[in-house]
């Protein structure tokens, strides 16, 4: 059937959802949604998070789910767009699940915010820059993982002849989730096109194959109420260095590397332009050992991570979309690719589990404060990961409880059908090895009869302030520190594209927050040096003296610079480790002999 532009609000009426412009109040949408309130029976009740039922099932990689296509994929984005058109004021709607994150700075599900922090502060309850950001998000996630309940429904509405096959797919559906740091030919963009093109193609339970607006493209505020959600975060005149970055106001769709209209091309720039250092430190984090608490978040607790951590790992990949609602992060959750970007954290969290089974959550006292946890709290695995209630009774989900996934519904592919530690040693080397590697290949090939090898691996360890741009109100505003060898060329807005860049690290921002904390953030500095030594600029004998003497650095956001003194907090040393080679496919190259320090980088 020839595909036709049509109302998605007539089609989705149809079959028992609200249009984004319907109108309808909370009780009249309760009647025929399959969840909404369903949990909540009175006074004292709480909305208990299941996740999803039917069964373990993989969430898969978002490119792998659209490729498939079939029952799958079609009812996904039936289910998306139902989603996304439920009534605003309903307690288990997109926008108010997505607003748990941070804006419009109100409780969810009863859980108030307490305390000298609290008071008159513009907080949501995701402890950014916490000992809890790792495991927070995993009942978050599962909350909307509700989507199968959406996609049930839609599917039990098909006829009888496909009836079986859209049940089935419903079961096993889960939130897919986005590899920004899969390796990728030059020719195919980091955001997968079907998440960056308007329409999408569905067919309907009633056959009707149409054009509809894609759900995975935006959010569509409906409404845009401005005393609650103030839009995209939008530069100054005076560029972001002269504070927190102004709000829009004229935007009633979540909006991506842009002030008006996304420009996914510019997107596609910003995440292609360190895919290869951002590889590096994600390989690096899943291979070597930390403890669970080192890793999953960017407070430093009792040590020092100093191999880095999947925090300040996912920070930049917010920061690519300035100005847009994925940064500033208290708007973040309203686009739907946070979703895929959180889902794809939480999978790197479960690999490092698998490989690393017998390290959790340690004790660390809040860095910073959220709408419900004060800096300075004693947190740990039985710390309540607020406001999401694991029953009705009104018990709080944990980070114990929400240890092993599996009690949650969900794998990933890499941990399914009998994986074994070796197997997923041996997936995390096909998928991100690379940059360290380049350096080990001649000690490899030198080896013949020996067992083990070592070389010097390089690092620029970048000890971040994580929230050290002051905005003027309270708060902090976000930015990037761009590396290089050499002077930077051209324009600060072509910095990171010239053949001379390195790597990013950056600063989400946020809200009552305590200026000096710091992470450290390295950059692995292998490529950069392999290049050097190919071309016949340095040897490995000379490699620290020619590092320290040409690695530079400048402060940025959106392509603005920002003034290093405004960011004092702000040191990037030179270290070294010594790397023993991994004999097989399926075992780790060893970081061994701990950090040489070589001085600070003042470029």
């Amino acid at each position: 059937m020839k595909a036709t532009s049509i109302c998605v609000a007539s089609l989705f009426m149809n079959i028992g959802y609200a249009s984004p412009i319907a109108g309808r109040d909370a009780s009249e949408i309760a009647s025929y949604s399959p969840f909404i309130f369903e949990k909540r029976q009175g006074p004292g009740s709480y909305y208990a998070i299941t996740g999803a039922t039917g069964g373990v099932h993989p969430r898969v990689e978002i490119r792998d789910l659209e490729k498939a296509g079939g029952e799958m994929w079609n009812l996904f984005l039936l289910a998306m767009t139902a989603f996304q058109a439920m009534d605003q004021g309903v307690l288990d709607s997109y926008y108010q699940i997505a607003g748990i994150h941070g804006m419009p700075w109100t409780s969810w599900d009863g859980v108030e915010g307490s305390g000298a922090d609290i008071s008159g502060s513009q907080m949501g309850y995701c402890p950014h820059g916490q000992a809890l950001f790792g495991t927070w998000h995993r009942p978050y996630l599962i909350l909307f993982e509700n989507l199968q309940k959406v996609a049930a429904s839609i599917a039990n509405t098909f006829p009888d002849a496909t009836r079986d096959k859209y049940q089935d797919a419903a079961t096993k559906i889960r939130i897919p989730y986005w590899d920004w740091a899969k390796s990728l030919p030059t020719d195919q963009p980091v955001v997968p096109t079907f998440v960056s093109t308007e329409k999408a193609t569905v067919t309907f339970p009633n056959g009707t194959t149409a054009s509809i607006d894609n759900p995975l493209y935006d959010y569509n505020f409906h409404p845009l109420d401005h005393t609650q959600i103030n839009g995209t975060g939008c530069t100054l005149g005076t560029g972001p260095s002269g504070g927190l970055p102004s709000v829009c106001d004229n935007s009633l769709q979540t909006i991506r590397a842009a002030l008006n209209a996304s420009d996914h091309d510019a997107l596609n720039r910003n995440l292609r332009r360190d895919l290869t250092s951002r590889r590096a430190s994600l390989y690096a984090v899943l291979s070597q050992y930390q403890t669970f608490t080192q890793v999953i978040s960017a407070q430093t607790c009792a040590t020092l991570a100093r191999v880095g951590n999947l925090e300040s790992i996912h920070n930049p990949i917010h920061n690519a979309f300035f100005p847009g609602h994925m940064s500033p992060s208290s708007v973040a959750a309203y686009d739907p690719i946070f979703w895929f970007h959180h889902a794809n954290v939480d999978r790197q969290i479960a690999l490092f589990q698998a490989v690393f089974p017998d390290t959790y959550l340690e004790s660390c006292e809040a860095a910073t404060a959220t709408y419900t946890i004060q800096t300075g709290t004693s947190l740990d695995s039985n710390s309540a990961l607020t406001p999401f209630h694991k029953n009705a009774a009104g018990d709080f989900w944990t980070s114990s409880s929400s240890r092993n996934i599996v009690d949650l519904g969900y794998t990933y592919p890499e941990l399914a059908n009998g994986a074994t530690n070796e197997s997923i040693v041996a997936s995390i080397k096909a998928q991100y090895s690379g940059p360290s590697d380049i350096l080990v290949t001649t000690s490899k090939t030198q080896l013949q009869s020996s067992t083990t090898a070592a070389t010097e691996l390089y690092l620029a360890e970048v000890k971040l302030p994580l929230y050290g741009l002051d905005d003027g109100d309270n708060g902090a505003a976000p930015y990037n520190v761009l590396l290089f060898l050499g002077e930077p060329k051209g324009d600060s807005n072509d910095w990171a594209f010239g053949e001379n860049f390195i790597g990013t690290v950056s600063s989400l921002g946020g809200r009552n927050i305590q200026m000096e904390n710091t992470t450290p953030a390295p950059i692995d500095l292998s490529a950069t040096l392999a290049k050097a030594i190919s071309a016949g600029v340095t040897t490995n004998e000379k490699a620290k003296d020619y590092l320290k003497t040409n690695l530079k650095y400048r402060l940025e956001l959106g392509g603005v610079e920002i003034e290093k003194a405004k960011v004092s907090a702000l040191k990037i040393y030179l270290i070294s480790t010594e790397v023993e080679i991994a004999q097989s496919d399926d075992t780790f190259d060893r970081w061994v002999g701990g950090f040489k320090e070589h001085g600070r980088i003042e470029g």
